[in-house]
């Protein structure tokens, strides 16, 4: 694995989509043939094939095989490496005539006949020993191919994929309540509370025994213990059934790499979500390689995505990763025009895709698996997502994403090898306050993500590395490195977390936070003082008071403790609340109030650190509205940490500049998402002898020294360069 890196288009013989597959005849062979001698023509090093157990599986110990072979042979003589993708979803109709208790059950226990698609519940004995010998049949076959690379396991997880259950009451969408699925939650139970008695006790319940016990179908006034207990569950569950999916395929083939992708990045998704969407913290422990989905213009929420919104997804899953020292790809990464039923979303250019790719490769992904060869040729995504025409013509997006996989294949030790520079500064993903969101009736999950992603602009704005901490990381005590830590809405979170927080601080880190840290605890207990679980010591303050605004306008004050850019008094901006402080410390400064005078925002010192409490969501509103000042106040707190950008880019707007660190060198990524413009590139690095190559023309690039490393680009809009810098 340490020495490929994989750029490749999932492809179906004859034109099928994904998951679906075609007999093979005669003529789609030779259509075959000719696609991946394109493939390795653009300049791809692999190629994606899938297999669907309906397909290879159509009566009981019948095997459909002899697709395989020919494919691989054609990927090996174009020296193609493949990856191979698994589709359990597609299931053969034979499970529900053999095993008729294991269709999926909603909430309202209607049950789910499969249509090609969600498959039936492997939570059922009998259909995961089925799927155990899907898995390890097409392992035997695969594994002895000189082309064979890798496995991609699971295609974008959730409990129940790929079924939009429109019919079904509006607010039903959890799963699944079958019998076998409620005997597995039983048993977590049992483990998590020892006996009926304590279970009773923590849900506000009479039952008898375990039998009696069911999963929670709704929210009830008076507790939120069962729902949190549920999502806890699920968030488990899809972890664990990845790791049986890894360790199926492995006990077979032990010595290729298993894979698995997101939908999206969790960071943007509650728990139940989707039918159930997992943790990637969680996720990236099972496999050796974890990843997400990638599709900027596709159709639905937030789309098209913006630099920061791409980049925020990236940097999650990389972060997920780099806490299991794996490496993350891409599963699917955007090539064609997203489609969605009679839905159409932006046109994809070549530009946007050798763009994307560029974002991914300099925040550190370790491969690349284009969406897909072909545009859908059937289903509810018919003509979208296509590298290619359906007629088989070369599109100027396909030679576009060819010509990175050629840079990269030519090069392949440099981007192999290069690793994101630390961060000092972290923003905290916190599953639990996705959690309390679900509990609390919340249909939007906008507050989290839009706060995450304002404050991940505001840095990226000033090319500042991020990472993402997992609200988890608190109870490791593993965040020395970081100088400054942003906790929006942590509104949920566990007595051993709030003590990490403490500990954070005290020993000399910086800590902002938004709106009520520790208002709940994980069994959905109101604390007695918010901010909660003592952090009232480390913010300085109690909570007076809080209430609902659409927008609200917080008066800054002289705050020479932040920054001197802050030496006279500003407004800044919130949104969605008012939340005012009180019972001050006397280490503790109000920093800004509302206009009735209540104080909005405190900086107090604690231990050898300090922590900032603001009382509305100024992160999410930069994110809404770009306001100037809100921004200005998000980027010279990483100045108040003593951190420093590791670059600054002069000439044009909109200009993104990303770092790779190797051994003996530097990888510069320079984006412009603005206007063509005369850029300079200042690399805050010591004065020295330096050479500087174009590694896509490999031609040698002028540098000065003024400031750090200096060189100057022009770049057009939409232009990516890609530089090695190399001490010599």
């Amino acid at each position: 694995m340490a020495d490929f890196f994989p750029i490749s288009v999932w492809y179906g013989e004859n034109k099928a989509r994904a998951p679906m597959l075609s007999h093979p005849t005669e003529e789609s062979h030779k259509i075959a043939k000719r696609d991946i001698e394109n493939m390795k023509k653009l300049g791809f090093n692999s190629v994606k094939f899938w297999v669907d157990w309906l397909t290879v599986e159509p009566e009981p110990g019948v095997w459909n095989l002899s697709f395989i072979d020919p494919l691989m042979k054609l990927a090996e003589k174009n020296e193609l490496k493949v990856i191979m993708q698994l589709y359990l979803d597609s299931a053969p109709n034979w499970i529900a005539s053999l095993y008729p208790d294991s269709r999926f059950q909603a909430q309202n226990d209607d049950m789910i006949d499969s249509q090609a698609s969600p498959g039936f519940c492997l939570d059922h004995p009998d259909v995961r020993k089925e799927a155990t010998i899907f898995m390890q049949k097409v392992a035997e076959q695969v594994k002895k191919h000189p082309s064979f690379y890798g496995w991609d396991v699971w295609s974008e997880p959730h409990i129940l994929s790929w079924t939009w259950l429109d019919w079904l009451p509006s607010g039903v969408g959890w799963f699944c309540y079958c019998q076998h699925s409620r005997e597995r939650f039983r048993n977590w139970l049992r483990k998590r509370y020892d006996n009926i008695r304590n279970l009773n006790k923590s849900w506000y319940r009479a039952y008898r025994d375990w039998n009696e016990v069911i999963p929670p179908k709704y929210v009830t006034l008076s507790t939120w213990r069962d729902l949190i207990d549920w999502q806890l569950f699920n968030i488990d569950k899809l972890a664990e059934d990845l790791k049986w999916r890894a360790q199926t395929v492995k006990k077979v083939d032990s010595e290729h790499v298993v894979t698995s992708h997101a939908a999206i990045s969790s960071v943007f998704v509650p728990p139940l979500n989707w039918y159930g969407n997992p943790d990637d913290w969680e996720m990236a422990k099972q496999v050796e390689v974890w990843g997400t989905s990638l599709y900027p213009k596709h159709i639905g929420w937030n789309n098209p995505l913006d630099s920061a919104q791409r980049g925020i997804s990236l940097d999650a899953t990389r972060s997920s990763c780099k806490d299991q020292g794996i490496d993350y790809w891409l599963g699917e990464l955007q090539c064609g025009d997203g489609v969605t039923g009679i839905r159409f979303g932006e046109p994809v250019t070549p530009q946007d895709v050798q763009m994307w790719a560029w974002s991914a490769i300099a925040r550190e992904a370790k491969g690349l698996n284009y969406y897909a060869w072909y545009p859908m040729s059937c289903g509810y995504e018919t003509s979208g997502f296509g590298m290619i025409n359906l007629d088989g013509s070369i599109t100027d997006r396909a030679k576009a994403a060819g010509e990175v996989g050629r840079i990269v294949t030519e090069n392949m030790d440099i981007f192999r090898n290069t690793k994101s520079p630390k961060a000092e500064i972290g923003i905290v993903y916190n599953i639990y306050s996705y959690i309390m969101l679900t509990c609390s009736r919340e249909q939007s999950n906008d507050i989290v993500a839009s706060s995450m992603t304002g404050i991940y602009r505001a840095l990226m704005e000033e090319n500042i590395p991020v990472d993402f901490i997992h609200i988890n990381d608190f109870v490791k005590g593993n965040l020395k490195n970081y100088r400054l830590i942003f906790m929006p809405f942590s509104i949920m979170m566990t007595a051993e977390i709030a003590e990490g927080v403490k500990k954070f601080v005290q020993h000399g880190g910086k800590l902002v936070a938004e709106i009520r840290p520790a208002w709940s605890d994980e069994k959905g207990q109101s604390a007695e003082v918010i901010p909660g679980f003592g952090l009232q010591e480390v913010f300085g303050c109690k909570e007076r008071w809080i209430r609902e605004r659409k927008k609200t306008k917080l008066l800054v004050g002289s705050t020479q403790e932040i920054s001197t850019f802050f030496s006279e008094k500003k407004e800044i901006f919130g949104s969605v609340y008012e939340e005012a402080f009180g019972q001050l410390k006397d280490t503790a400064k109000i920093l800004a109030s509302f206009e009735d005078g209540s104080p909005a925002m405190i900086i107090n010192s604690y231990g050898k650190g300090e922590a900032i409490l603001i009382g509305s969501l100024i992160s999410m509103t930069y994110e809404k509205d770009r306001n100037e000042e809100n921004g200005k106040f998000l980027k010279n707190l990483f100045k108040w940490a003593d951190v420093e950008p590791p670059m600054y880019i002069k000439g044009g707007n909109k200009v993104e500049g990303r770092i790779l660190e190797g051994s003996g060198y530097k990888l510069l990524f320079g984006f412009n998402h603005g206007d063509q413009a005369e850029l300079a590139f200042h690399i805050r690095i010591p004065e020295e002898k330096y050479k500087v190559l174009d590694i896509p023309s490999q031609t040698e690039v002028k540098w000065s020294y003024e400031n750090g490393l200096r060189i100057q680009r022009e770049l057009k809009s939409q232009e990516v360069c890609v530089l090695k810098i190399e001490w010599i």
